[in-house]
């Protein structure tokens, strides 16, 4: 299988907060290690890759890692409808998305697209072209393994 989605799987991922969200953002701004994905007329997505894992955020993690082999968190937060993402594109590692904050959707190449709010998870092989839909504020946990 492509992707597989799976409906409210993470209960503690759903209790990430918004406060240690901006506490990793404002870490990352100061140590120039986020990414922002701009878009002409919106606030731009913030892709936030280090391993400082304020408290919510490292319940998060710890429960996802006790049921799948992770190594690897990113997280995206976004702050309006239709804020900027990656568009359609494909990873080059296997994904398992994890909706935190706010609705997402991801669309697939061959037409199904997929809701998400939080709680659910959406597995991604590597390789596999999508497209993330952002719906409203969000946060969402992106965690991939070598």
């Amino acid at each position: 299988m492509e992707y597989i989605f799976t409906s409210n799987e993470f209960e503690i991922c759903k209790c990430v907060k918004w406060d240690d969200v901006i506490e990793k953002i404002n870490l990352e701004s100061s140590l120039l290690k986020h990414k922002l994905l701009f878009h002409e007329n919106y606030v731009p997505t913030i892709a936030l890759h280090t391993d400082f894992y304020p408290e919510t955020i490292q319940h998060a993690y710890d429960e996802v890692k006790a049921k799948r082999d992770i190594t690897i968190l990113h997280i995206y937060a976004s702050f309006c409808k239709n804020a900027p993402t990656f568009g359609r594109h494909r990873d080059n590692l296997n994904v398992l998305l994890v909706q935190s904050i706010g609705k997402m959707s991801y669309l697939f190449d061959d037409g199904v697209e997929v809701q998400m709010k939080p709680g659910d998870s959406l597995f991604i092989r590597k390789e596999v072209y999508h497209n993330p839909i952002v719906h409203e504020p969000r946060v969402t946990l992106s965690f991939s393994w070598e």
